[in-house]
């Protein structure tokens, strides 16, 4: 069995873009192991399960089978929650490093940061988008009482160093690869060379190949300032979930997705200054709370991947 390539993320960095239109195509020399049903089932059996219930055995088989089918072609597990969920903290970040090197010893690791600060804002959409009611302040400031009975926001989440260094002492530090999202905005094809160089799928045609693919396409549209406020109303009353899950009452999916399209119209017609206005407050509350919380783990990080950092933004 081929070794896989594991993309463990992190959230917002891509992920969505390189499983749609990157790691699907077969003539680059991938064979992308999950679709969105399958991802569904391996959350809930390697990153959902229970230690003491979590069976190896059935996850090796589930992906043995799906393996067998690569041929010469290069496995990709790809799922942005393998390095832990942002809400939550990155609680199981380590269990789950330790599930996929018991399964994939010889795999490598392709990990996906992003600027802090940037990463926040993308962050608390995504809250609000899968279901949270909190605003952006008190998100960062989850409440203390009763903080060791659930898992929540935590700022070290996103110190990168950390679970860089975990990964390199599981897998070896030759096998474990960090690209900045930046890369992917502003010299997409490095971004994606370096992954190719990385796999050992780097051809003359290959390299040719990624300057066709579609760096442009959006994938999921970004939540303007009256639809982050009307979302958080309606998940408040109508979507009863993990993040939220005192709603008074759970209206389907689909009533959802009519109800942000209609607060995504009233936002296309809001004063572009009052927009501009919005996106400057919840950037200057971030920086705030963020200050230089980060310096000495971005410093590590590129101590340990050779990464500069500092000229891409990073604290």
């Amino acid at each position: 069995m081929r070794p896989p390539l594991i993309h463990i993320g992190y959230n917002k960095t891509g992920s969505t873009w390189l499983q749609e239109e990157f790691f699907p195509l077969q003539e680059l020399g991938f064979y992308l192991l999950l679709e969105m049903e399958d991802r569904r089932k391996i959350y809930r059996y390697l990153v959902k399960e229970h230690a003491l219930y979590y069976e190896e055995e059935r996850v090796r088989t589930y992906y043995e089978e799906r393996i067998s089918h690569a041929g010469d072609l290069l496995p990709v597990l790809s799922a942005e929650r393998l390095s832990g969920d942002p809400h939550s903290g990155g609680y199981d970040s380590v269990e789950v490093a330790g599930r996929l090197h018991s399964l994939f010893p010889e795999a490598k690791i392709l990990l996906v940061v992003r600027e802090q600060r940037s990463m926040l804002l993308s962050v608390y959409t995504q809250y609000v988008r899968a279901g949270g009611t909190r605003s952006l302040r008190r998100y960062l400031r989850p409440p203390l009482r009763g903080s060791r009975r659930m898992p929540q926001f935590d700022f070290r989440f996103l110190d990168y160093a950390p679970l860089v260094e975990h990964y390199m002492g599981l897998f070896g530090r030759e096998r474990v690869k960090v690209l900045p999202y930046e890369w992917l905005l502003s010299e997409p094809q490095r971004f994606l060379r370096e992954i190719l160089q990385f796999s050992d799928l780097a051809t003359p045609e290959r390299l040719e190949r990624i300057k066709t693919l579609p760096f442009g396409k959006r994938v999921n549209r970004s939540y303007g300032p009256f639809t982050l406020w009307a979302k958080r109303l309606y998940n408040r009353f109508f979507l009863d979930n993990s993040l939220n899950p005192a709603a008074l009452f759970h209206l389907p999916e689909g009533i959802e997705r009519r109800a942000v399209r209609c607060f995504q119209f009233v936002d296309a017609f809001l004063p572009a200054a009052m927009v501009k206005n919005a996106k400057r407050r919840r950037a200057a509350l971030i920086s705030r709370a963020v200050e230089n919380r980060y310096a000495k783990g971005n410093e590590r990080l590129c101590e340990i991947t050779g990464l500069d950092l500092k000229e891409l933004g990073y604290l």
